[in-house]
Order: structure tokens, then sequence, then C-alpha cells
């Protein structure tokens, strides 16, 4: 089936996380996606698998096998002569280049960006690393929870009453590799256009300081600096994460004035709508004490019915039909012109 990166060739050094993950966008593209790494990194990395039996027999899977799905791959040893002349020569049938190594490796084998453009004038060359190609923090290695402490992020993650906390998932590795996988689309589209390539250099802490949204905004417009809240968003306090009799529910029942209406009636506390401190988005987001979130918890607390999410564990992610049902799905993309209709057919995981 043709896909929009059919006609692409990656060459992918990527390892862990943040550019298998890049590169795994682009193969669900359609990419031909060769994975290149030494005899060892590949041990090394089906060894980290998670155990379990079949047929009697005790076997490891890969616990990030996802991430390397629909690839191809070839062991190939970069620290040898010849090793690099086969991977020269790859790369003059390739397109892109991908690699999350420390900054300098490539540069130590002789595979940096300017040596692979004498080899190929149009490749794409892309990298992720922690802090970037340069700057005072480029020479440092780092993983996501260095990523996620010097961004400020965990500063605004957690319970007021609790140190700053790290997100439950490496989120710097999978923004830096979306972002990476936008990144390269753009850059061969730019390449169409003009035939020349184009170098990527995108760091963990890019991927955060994006993702931080308006915070730094509100800072240097307002002088407001956020720091943790819980489950209560910034946007408002009328959110939260409520106890039930079976678990928890998370609600958001303040983003408009309609949607807040709604969920007051549900509660029997239709009085919030005609009280001028929570009446609006704007009233309820100025609201600075936690008083409209004690109101939604006292009320939830008897209410018999919820707009409300019920909050889940993993476990209860993996076999809830709804999580099915977005997992398998196509990915449609409609052009209004002329009716074009891109189907991605779902993939098995």
């Amino acid at each position: 089936m043709d896909h929009a990166l059919s006609d692409i060739t990656v060459l992918d050094l990527g390892q862990v996380i943040a550019m298998p993950f890049c590169t795994m966008l682009l193969a669900d593209l359609g990419a031909r996606v060769i994975k290149v790494e030494s005899r060892e990194r590949g041990r090394e990395r089906v060894s980290l698998g998670v155990k379990r039996r079949r047929h009697g027999v005790e076997e490891r899977v890969p616990a990030a096998q996802y991430r390397e799905r629909n690839k191809l791959g070839i062991t190939l040893e970069l620290k040898t002569p010849m090793g690099i002349e086969l991977f020269k020569e790859l790369v003059r049938h390739a397109d892109v280049v991908t690699e999350n190594f420390s900054v300098g490796t490539m540069e130590r084998l002789g595979l940096a960006y300017e040596d692979l453009r004498r080899v190929k004038p149009d490749i794409i060359y892309a990298s992720i690393t922690a802090f970037g190609q340069d700057g005072p923090y480029a020479t440092q290695r780092g993983y996501d929870i260095l990523a996620q402490a010097i961004s400020g992020y965990m500063s605004i993650t957690g319970s007021p009453d609790q140190p700053p906390t790290r997100s439950g998932q490496s989120i710097s590795d999978y923004y830096a590799g979306m972002l990476c996988a936008f990144s390269i689309v753009s850059a061969l589209h730019y390449r169409h256009r003009t035939g020349k390539g184009q170098r990527i250099d995108l760091a963990l802490l890019d991927s955060l300081l994006v993702a931080l949204d308006n915070l730094g905004e509100r800072y240097t417009v307002g002088g407001e600096v956020l720091t943790r809240a819980g489950n209560v968003s910034f946007g408002g306090s009328s959110s939260g994460v409520y106890p039930t009799s079976d678990g928890h529910v998370a609600i958001a029942a303040g983003a408009s004035d309609a949607v807040w209406r709604r969920f007051c009636e549900i509660i029997g506390r239709g009085d919030l709508t005609r009280d001028p401190g929570f009446a609006t988005a704007a009233a309820r987001r100025a609201c600075a004490c936690a008083t409209c979130h004690v109101y939604v918890d006292e009320a939830w607390r008897e209410a018999t019915g919820s707009p409300a999410q019920m909050e889940e564990d993993m476990l209860d992610f993996a076999f809830d039909i709804r999580s099915e049902s977005r997992l398998s799905c196509q990915i449609k993309i409609t052009d209004a012109l002329d009716g074009l209709v891109v189907r991605i057919p779902e993939k098995q995981i």
C-alpha cells in the first residue's frame, strides 16, 4: 500500500527512547527505516526485555519493541574503517540519517553532517540530545528527569506540599521524538522545493520548554509564577480528582460557561452559576483559593451522576474498550478540494 513516506529511506542510529520513537512515527507513515546498531548494542537491547513463558520455555520480549515496529535492521560496527565505509555507502541511497548519540560522537566517527553532506549533498540529518548541539550544557549527558528538572516542568508537577515531581513517563523523550519527526517531514518538503538538505538539532530540554505553553508568558506579562497545584488546573479551579466509593473520578467542568452550567445542574449546585465569583470562566480562573474546588468536592460526594471520567490505572487502560478503539483506529487525512483520503491501516502492537 502506498503511504505518505513510502518513497523515503531513513538510516536510524537512534537508541533508547527519543529517536527510536521518532523513526517509529516515520515508519508508521510508510518510510523505509533501517535500524543500524552494533551487535553488542543489539544484544543488550534485546536482553532488557520482559520475562514470559511460552510453550514451557522462558524467553524475554523486548519491553520497547513497539518502537522498532515496521523497521528493517542491520548490525554494523561503526568503530571500524570498514563499518564507516559501509555506512557511507548506505547514505548514498538514503534520504534521512537520524542519531541521538552524545554531542561530538558522530564527529569523532567521521559521520558528522558535514561529512555526510559530501557523500549525499541533499541528506537530511537529524539529531536529538539532552541539551542541544551548542550552549553551556551541550557536552553534558542527560536523561528525561534532568530535562524535566532544568526546564521547570517538575516545579509545576505534584502537590503543593510535596517536592517537585517527575512526570510518570519520560515525556521529554516522546515530545522530542514527535517534534523531530515533524521537523524531518518539514525538511523533506523543503528539499522537495529547493533540492537542499537540512540539519535538525533537537533537545529533550527544547521539547519541554515548548510543553510549558504560556507559563513563561504569564510571568513576563503578569508577573505570575505558577507552581505545583496538584490536580487543579492552572486554567481554573473547577477541575480536580475526587474520591468515590469505588475509586476516583477526574472532573474538568470549567472550560466553558456552558459546560459549567450543565455540571452544576448535575451536582445540584445551580446556585454556583448565579454566584458572581463562579458564574464565568474568568471569575473561576481568578479564584486563587481552593473555594471552587471545595464546593465541587462537597457537591460531588452527594451527587448520583457525573460527566467525569473514572480515573484508571494502567491495567484498566490496557483493557479499556475506549482506549482500544483509539489505538486501532485508522488515521485519515482528507483533502476537501479533491476528496483525497489516505488511510493507514491499524498496526499490530
